[in-house]
């Protein structure tokens, strides 16, 4: 099963994460934002500014979130 948490900032997202993870520990937790940060410091900036924008980025998420399961 993949559950996808989505929400604004400050929404609780992380703290609701902790608590699934406390209930299922043997759940994986997938957070894109890592893969941005690990972009961020290999390749130029998009022109946005936003790794999200980086082709990379979208490309890495996929395959990323798709061999851990």
């Amino acid at each position: 099963m993949i559950c996808w948490i989505n929400g604004s900032f400050g929404a609780g997202k992380t703290t609701f994460t902790e608590e699934l993870r406390r209930r299922c520990p043997d759940a994986v937790v997938f957070d894109p934002e890592e893969v941005g940060f690990m972009l961020r410091d290999m390749l130029p900036p998009a022109p946005s500014g936003d790794f999200q924008d980086l082709p990379a980025w979208r490309l890495l998420v996929v395959e990323t979130g798709r061999v851990l399961v």
